[in-house]
Order: structure tokens, then C-alpha cells, then sequence
């Protein structure tokens, strides 16, 4: 007679150490598949290293939209960018940019975070959470807290939540000193490498032109999109409108005029076929 176990039983019969592998497995793919849901480009199989490294990159970049959308703007920056020009002018030295970096990192609180994981994406994908810009830095914060606080509990090797605390908050200060160190470092590039500031400078140009309101997605009850897709489409729009507007996106569209032309021609297509007959 054969005989026929469930999946549970089938465990139950495996040794304790087989049974503890597996559910550490288990509890580090949840973990792993709570930051990718707010940050997709974490790999499947990542350890705590990329959980951190995607923290420091996401307010790495919140700080350089802020200065994109209110740098460029409040820091007395030299009319020529050029590096010399850059030099003369000491921008990083200069108080209002001192004030400026003070500003960003007023909104940097890494702390544990207390957010589920549709809570983390709901914030992400809501419209009050970022604009044509990016992420506001208080929300790059709060993610980033939500994922280092799953970083944690990556380290122990087990993936099972941690219960000291003070360690948790040890380590969120350690990562947090990093952060800042990672913010102040792009900011002061901003403002000493021509070409990054020449970007900010257009990107405020270009997104201002675009009038208030600029890349938030119209809704009737002022929330977010409801589903992930939808939530992604003004990051896929800002990034298509910024492609097309710089030098290799027109190369691009220029190249594909060109090879469309050439197609017509090598197939014999008319550029302007006659009306179908009536």
C-alpha cells in the first residue's frame, strides 16, 4: 500500500535542522520580495547589502531632484557653469547652499519603520508623494527606513525578526550617517561638476515650463493610482519626455526616421500611398 503524505507531514518528517533551513529560506524570500516591491531593480536573490545600497540610492536621488526643483533656484550659483567658473565661485562654500543641504537633511529620519508592504507601495505610488521631479525627500525617507528596517533582518542570517531593539537602533544610526554623508557628497557634486549642473538646470527649466501640477496624474478624488502599473506610468512618462528632449534622444528618433525611410525604399513602399479606392 502506498502511502500518500501531505506537505506538512513531509516536513514534520524532516530533522529539525532541515526544518529550520527551510523556514529561514522562506522568511528571507519574504523579506527580500517586501523591498522589491518598492524597490524592483533589488535582485531576487539579494542579501542585506543591496536592501542598504537601494536605501542610500533612493535618497541619494530624492537629493538631487530637491535640488533640481528648489536648488537651482535658492543657491547662488555663477551665471557661466564652466569648471573654472565653478571653482572661482566656491558654490559649496557659499551659505545659501550651506542652507540648502541643512534643508534636506532636516527631512532625512531613518527610524524603524512601522509600514507594511502594501502601505510602503501604496506611499510610493501616491500622487501627494512626488511630482514631475521625483520622490519628495520625507517620502525617500520613509522608504528608506522601510527597507533597511528589512535589511536588519537579513543580517542574523535567519531572516526572522530581530528582538533587540537597540541593536535595530544601532544599526539604523550607522546607516543613517551614511545616508547623510552619501547626500552631502551628491549635493556638493552638483554644484562642482559642470555637466550635473547643467542637467539640473534644464531639468528645472523644461519641468517648470510644464506649469503647476506637472507630471501628477490627474485623479477625481485626489489619491493615487490604484494598481502598481498605473502608479508607474509619470516615471515612465518624465523619463520618455527627458530622453526625447537631450541629445542622444533626438539621435535616437533621428535614427529611426532614417531607417524607416530606408525601409520604404528597399520594400518599394510609397512615403505617401495613394487613397484606397472608393
Amino acid at each position: 500500500m502506498v502511502q500518500i503524505f501531505t506537505l506538512r507531514e513531509r516536513l514534520a518528517m524532516l530533522p529539525g535542522t532541515v526544518r529550520r533551513r527551510a523556514a529561514s529560506t522562506q522568511a528571507r524570500l519574504s523579506v527580500i520580495a517586501d523591498a522589491r516591491a518598492v524597490a524592483p531593480e533589488i535582485p531576487r536573490d539579494a542579501e542585506a547589502g543591496h536592501l542598504e545600497r537601494a536605501a542610500r540610492r533612493l535618497l541619494r536621488r530624492a537629493a538631487q531632484d530637491e535640488f533640481a526643483r528648489e536648488g537651482v533656484t535658492r543657491v547662488n550659483l555663477p551665471e557661466e557653469a564652466g569648471r573654472a567658473d565653478l571653482r572661482r565661485a566656491d558654490v559649496a562654500g557659499d551659505a545659501s547652499f550651506h542652507a540648502f543641504v541643512e534643508d534636506v537633511l532636516s527631512a532625512v529620519d531613518i527610524a524603524p519603520s512601522l509600514l507594511e508592504r502594501d502601505d510602503a507601495v501604496d506611499l510610493r505610488a501616491a500622487r501627494g508623494s512626488s511630482d514631475a521631479y521625483g520622490l519628495s525627500p520625507e517620502v525617500a525617507s520613509d522608504l528608506a527606513s522601510y527597507l533597511l528596517s528589512r535589511a536588519f533582518t537579513l543580517h542574523d542570517g535567519t531572516g526572522a525578526e530581530a528582538d533587540a531593539s537597540d541593536a535595530l537602533e544601532a544599526y539604523l544610526a550607522e546607516q543613517a550617517a551614511l545616508i547623510r554623508q552619501d547626500i552631502r557628497e551628491a549635493l556638493v557634486r552638483q554644484v562642482r561638476v559642470p555637466l550635473e549642473l547643467q542637467v539640473a538646470r534644464e531639468r528645472h527649466e523644461r519641468i517648470e515650463a510644464l506649469g503647476p501640477g506637472a507630471g501628477f496624474l490627474p485623479d477625481a478624488d485626489g489619491a493615487g493610482p490604484a494598481d502598481a502599473e498605473d502608479s508607474h506610468f509619470p516615471q515612465r512618462a518624465r523619463a520618455a519626455f527627458e530622453f526625447a528632449q537631450n541629445e542622444a534622444g533626438r539621435a535616437a528618433f533621428g535614427a529611426l526616421r532614417t531607417g524607416a525611410a530606408k525601409a520604404y525604399e528597399r520594400y518599394g513602399i510609397p512615403r505617401n500611398p495613394p487613397p484606397p479606392p472608393r
